[in-house]
């Protein structure tokens, strides 16, 4: 369904559903749930990092990063220990199972990249990545500009 009013925007709600119902199965297949990959991939690239700053990547509240922490902990993915240099804070490092999954996870993730974009010329996926960076970025202006007015 298009909505008259909004066409490209319920159009990109329609792409951003499809392709979130894609990745949760490719996913599934490696035993995990979002966000549970990008936290893996995250660690991967920045190394044992203070759990508050997980909650700042994330964009989410501490409740529900300490869930999905919680369970990545449970599946022996990551190790959270208490910091070094605040008895009040945690530190998330991999384990030997979570660094393992990281290459399958970037191959899922480039699998849904073929499997969604992989029909769009060159020049339409380049196209596309500077409309949808103009939208977010919009998007994320007016937002701020928003929350910042009395």
């Amino acid at each position: 369904m298009q909505i008259t009013e909004a066409p490209i925007g319920s159009l990109l709600l329609q792409a951003v559903r499809a392709h979130a119902a894609l990745a949760t199965s490719l996913l599934a297949d490696l035993g995990l749930v979002a966000p549970q990959e990008v936290v893996l991939l995250y660690l991967q690239d920045h190394g044992r990092m203070p759990q508050a700053e997980l909650v700042r990547f994330l964009g989410r509240d501490r409740s529900t990063v300490t869930a999905t922490l919680q369970a990545m902990e449970r599946g022996r993915l990551i190790v959270r220990t208490p910091s070094r240099t605040d008895q009040r804070a945690m530190d998330v490092d991999l384990t030997d199972t979570g660094r393992a999954l990281c290459p399958r996870i970037r191959a899922a993730w480039a699998e849904l990249e073929r499997l969604t974009f992989g029909r769009l010329a060159p020049a339409q996926r380049e196209q596309l990545k500077a409309g949808l960076t103009a939208a977010r970025d919009a998007a994320r202006a007016h937002h701020e500009n928003k929350e910042t007015r009395p």
